[in-house]
């Protein structure tokens, strides 16, 4: 129910007939959101479509205009109830945790069931290379990572490199990122080409933070370098080099 104001929602009969959509509500009536999949008859969706373009005050979305001038006109409108896995990942929180519970066994998202391919982008990169002296759990490490450092609880892209004494914990580190030698990076985001330099701190776990409404996932953006000694708060969001 926290969650429910981020999106569209349904509100349906026992038929699970929708009889009104709110958009986004402060005070929503139901928590059945729209995951953004519609099935239309094409030429009724058609029909509204030119209707919404031609309509100069129409903001051109779905959730806004298609659906409730649909059914403001009494069409048929059905909601189907899916009762599987879906997140949508539009805030630094639902990404964060979209990506830990690809390393969740009680989640139920499987990576490898080869009737059910991923298809997507793979950047032809050599295997990963774990170092004698790095020390990795519960953790995806793609192709071309080179790792020295300890690696927990955390999603490692393509071509990261960890190096020794560095420490990563319940974190992502994007394309390219590379973490120097005793840095730690914890419950962050690390952007993509992003250099974090030696004994950086970037964020910190829960339970060393007093003030517990100042915890939150510590974000780097892309390209960035983060320069030795630095700190990065939990919660804080970077777009500048350090």
């Amino acid at each position: 129910k926290e969650e429910a104001s981020r999106f569209g929602i349904m509100i349906t009969d026992e038929d699970d007939n929708i009889i009104d959509f709110e958009e986004k509500p402060k005070n929503p009536r139901s928590t059945l959101a729209s995951m953004g999949i519609y099935i239309f008859t094409w030429e009724k969706l058609k029909a509204y479509l030119i209707a919404n373009e031609n309509d100069k005050e129409a903001s051109k979305d779905f959730g806004k205009n298609i659906i409730p001038d649909m059914r403001e006109a009494g069409e048929k409108l059905i909601a189907y109830r899916f009762d599987s896995y879906w997140k949508d990942v539009g805030t630094i929180d639902s990404l964060w945790e979209a990506n830990m519970d690809l390393i969740n066994p009680n989640i139920p998202i499987d990576l490898y069931d080869t009737s059910w391919k991923i298809y997507s982008r793979n950047p032809v990169m050599p295997p990963q290379s774990i170092g004698k002296n790095a020390q990795v759990q519960n953790s995806m490490v793609t192709e071309g990572c080179v790792i020295d450092g300890s690696v927990e609880f955390s999603m490692i892209s393509d071509g990261v490199i960890v190096e020794e004494g560095a420490e990563i914990l319940d974190s992502i580190l994007m394309p390219g990122a590379v973490v120097k030698k005793g840095a730690k990076v914890e419950y962050a985001i690390v952007g993509e080409n992003t250099v974090i330099g030696e004994n950086a701190q970037i964020g910190a776990r829960p339970e060393t933070i007093e003030d517990k409404d100042s915890w939150g996932v510590a974000v780097v953006g892309n390209n960035l370098t983060v320069s030795g000694g630095s700190v990065v708060a939990p919660k804080a969001i970077i777009y500048e080099n350090i």
